[in-house]
């Protein structure tokens, strides 16, 4: 083996090393509290079940209080699909090399895919939180964790919680409202 072998292989390692890096938020001081958070990133497993669909794969959300984008993907980014926008506001969607827009993400969803699915209730069920706008009934577990949120017809059943600094956060947990049913695995969490 002579030295441009080893040269071209050392790249090639520093560039699949790169590629397979995900970008991070800049670090911030962890919230106080659960509530307090403003910005997130996590990633993780997703499988979506509808009576005529399913899917699974990886995927990556990056939440703001001015803009979010969650990504969802298959094996080597195959089957790639991007929801993106201002929380509140409307919002673009990127599948199957078609581009969308629409006047929130719960209307892009159903025009595009035909599913009625809550990403404004979302962005607080992934932490352990109920939506402030509507009624939900919670049940805690001994350590104050969620164990379940029922809210708006949806059931938000919290499987597992891990440790970010002093919050704990979701890891797994399944929501679900007739005919959809959602299994999130959250293999890593970033907070601000």
């Amino acid at each position: 083996m002579n030295i441009k072998h080893i040269i071209a292989g050392v790249v090639t390692s520093a560039i699949l090393a790169g590629c397979s890096m995900t970008p991070k938020m800049p670090t911030a001081p962890t919230p106080d509290s659960v509530e307090d958070i403003q910005a997130w990133q996590t990633e993780g497993r997703v499988g979506i079940r509808t009576d005529s669909d399913a899917i699974s794969g990886n995927f990556n959300w990056s939440h703001t209080k001015e803009f979010y984008e969650l990504n969802i993907y298959g094996p080597f980014g195959q089957g790639a699909t991007r929801l993106e926008g201002t929380p509140g506001s409307e919002a673009t969607l990127s599948y199957e090399d078609k581009v969308q827009v629409g006047p929130s993400a719960e209307a892009l969803l159903y025009h595009e895919l035909g599913w009625h699915f809550p990403v404004t209730n979302v962005q607080y069920w992934i932490r352990g939180l109920a939506a402030p706008n509507t009624a939900a009934e919670i049940e805690y577990r001994e350590d104050g964790t969620p164990e379940q949120i029922i809210q708006d017809g949806w059931t938000i059943s919290y499987k597992e919680f891990t440790n970010v600094d002093t919050l704990k956060l979701p890891q797994r947990m399944q929501v679900t409202h007739t005919p959809y049913r959602v299994n999130l695995i959250i293999t890593d969490w970033a907070v601000q």
